[in-house]
C-alpha cells in the first residue's frame, strides 16, 4: 500500500522554508514513503480539495486515503512520531 506525505507550502512562508530540512532528514530515514510538495499559490484547487488552511500543512496518505495531517512548523521528532503512528 502506497504511503505518501504531501507538503503544502506557499511562497513567502518562513515556516514552510524552516520545515524543509526536517523533511529532508525524514526522507532519508523512510525511503518507502513518497514525498510530494504542492505550492498553494500555483495549485489552489488541490489545497482546497485537501482543506488546507494553514501553511505548512503535511498530509499523510495511505493507499490514497488521508490518514493524518500536521499543520504548522513541527520538529523532526514529531514528524517521525506521526509517521510511525500512521504508517
Amino acid at each position: 500500500m502506497e504511503k505518501t506525505i504531501i507538503k503544502f507550502w506557499g511562497p513567502g512562508c518562513p515556516n514552510c522554508t524552516a520545515i524543509t530540512p526536517h523533511l529532508n532528514a525524514v526522507k532519508a530515514q523512510y525511503p518507502d514513503i513518497t514525498f510530494k510538495e504542492i505550492n498553494t499559490a500555483d495549485d489552489p484547487k488541490t489545497a482546497d480539495k485537501y482543506e488546507v488552511t494553514t501553511l505548512p500543512t503535511l498530509i499523510f496518505e495511505k493507499g490514497g486515503d488521508v490518514v493524518a495531517r500536521m499543520m504548522g512548523l513541527k520538529p523532526k521528532v514529531l514528524i517521525i512520531k506521526k509517521i510511525d503512528e500512521v504508517f
